[in-house]
């Protein structure tokens, strides 16, 4: 079994509520990714992000047609969104997903959320919104955008390189947000996968 090394870390920043919610989970010999940010500052936010989470990562239950699983529960989970919470308005939540197989990973992003590679020293922040990446010798980064807002590119990429444990790094990374001390910290939320 291909058993994936991961880390998270999570702050609130200056918000009154976390609105940042992820999961991780085995399927089979997958590891699976989610992230959601409610973009804004309230319970709304918050149940939105979690319903998201949730209603992605409990559909995802084989490895069979991973982007096509993916595109599948994303629309779920708007659909879910629009039902319960946003009535027909536009849902503010942005969402990401990466399944590894192998040196495989597949992904889906809509929103505000950044799925970083870091090989070596060299960043590389993906544009696509979704695809599938060869990950050998990659650690990879999903965050939220309070990771950007407080950190540069340079930052980050100090605190991914090198060997190391996925946790620490995760840690490591949240900490030096904290130590910013930003007036208006949006939170910000960092899972690495090794």
């Amino acid at each position: 079994m291909n058993r994936r090394r991961y880390g998270n870390a999570q702050t609130i920043g200056s918000n009154l509520t976390q609105n940042t919610y992820f999961i991780t989970k085995q399927v089979g010999d997958g590891f699976l990714a989610v992230l959601a940010d409610g973009t804004i500052d309230s319970v709304t936010g918050a149940y939105a992000a979690i319903l998201t989470c949730e209603t992605i990562a409990k559909g995802i239950g084989s490895l069979e047609d991973m982007d096509g699983q993916l595109r599948l529960q994303f629309a779920r989970a708007a659909a879910l969104l629009n039902e319960r919470m946003y009535k027909g308005r536009q849902p503010r939540v942005s969402a990401l997903a990466a399944c590894f197989i192998g040196n495989r990973m597949f992904y889906r992003n809509v929103g505000d959320l950044s799925l970083v590679s870091c090989s070596g020293r060299r960043l590389t922040v993906e544009q696509e919104e979704a695809g599938q990446l060869d990950r050998r010798g990659v650690t990879t980064l999903l965050c939220s955008q309070g990771i950007w807002q407080a950190l540069t590119e340079i930052d980050i990429e100090k605190l991914l390189a090198g060997r190391g444990n996925p946790y620490q790094k995760a840690q490591n990374m949240i900490e030096a947000v904290n130590r910013r001390n930003l007036k208006d910290q949006r939170s910000a939320l960092a899972v690495i996968v090794a």
